[in-house]
């Protein structure tokens, strides 16, 4: 990958967590819970109200890749 690309969204992903810290926050208390057999749930609510939802259950597969993106995006404090 183009390092300057690289640079470029590490620039926008600060920009993100500097706009929404609480996301940061989230993730790093409940990144620990999230174990195989837990239930993930993500929402979508549109700005006219429309309201998209879905839901998992967390794999032995899917553990291994949350904590492989975990692991390169690092912990922050």
């Amino acid at each position: 990958m183009n390092p300057m690309a690289l640079l470029k969204i590490k620039e926008m992903a600060d920009g993100f967590n500097a706009r929404h810290p609480k996301l940061g926050l989230f993730f790093r208390n409940a990144g620990s819970k999230i174990d195989t057999g837990a239930v993930l749930e993500l929402s979508v609510t549109t700005p006219n109200g429309e309201k998209i939802r879905t839901n998992f259950k967390v794999t032995d597969e899917d553990k291994e890749l949350l904590q492989a993106i975990s692991s390169l995006v690092g912990k922050r404090d």
